[in-house]
């Protein structure tokens, strides 16, 4: 499975793209920071979604572990169970993640990647292998994309 070859990286890949000061100012900002210690606390709800969106095949507990597994200074937990992870997400709310994403999502590429002022996301390498017969060369001439519409002329 393609969880348990990545679970020796736990927290650290996601750490590196969201470091903790900035989830924890988010949380701060959102309103979001715990009145009291909890067991799954709003940073690790941050990453126990973000994890979420990495392993989509794997259930609540597989990505749990795998979050818990990368932060050594986690308290050990009993009685934690996809019912209180829900919970843990519905206190956390949208609108950390919504800020979290736009404070980290960039476009990948330089400035002088860009086609005609324009950021390329897609190419269109399409072709078509007909049959070498004269009605094609006809209907279309080689190195065009296009074929030429006789009834249009």
């Amino acid at each position: 499975m393609l969880i348990s070859r990545l679970e020796r990286l736990g927290l650290g890949v996601l750490t590196r793209s969201c470091p903790t000061e900035l989830v924890d100012r988010l949380v701060d900002e959102a309103g979001r920071l715990e009145m009291r210690r909890r067991l799954l606390s709003a940073r690790f709800t941050v990453y126990f979604v973000l994890a979420l969106c990495l392993f989509p095949q794997a259930d609540y507990l597989a990505v749990l572990r795998l979050v818990k597994s990368g932060d050594p200074g986690l308290r050990p937990w009993t009685g934690v169970n996809k019912s209180s992870l829900t919970r843990a997400r519905q206190r956390l709310g949208w609108t950390v993640m919504r800020e979290l994403f736009r404070t980290v999502a960039r476009p990948l590429g330089r400035e002088d990647d860009l086609f005609r002022g324009l950021r390329v996301l897609a190419l269109d390498g399409t072709l078509l292998a007909v049959p070498d017969s004269a009605a094609n060369r006809h209907s279309m001439a080689p190195g065009r994309s296009r074929p030429r519409r006789p009834w249009s002329e």
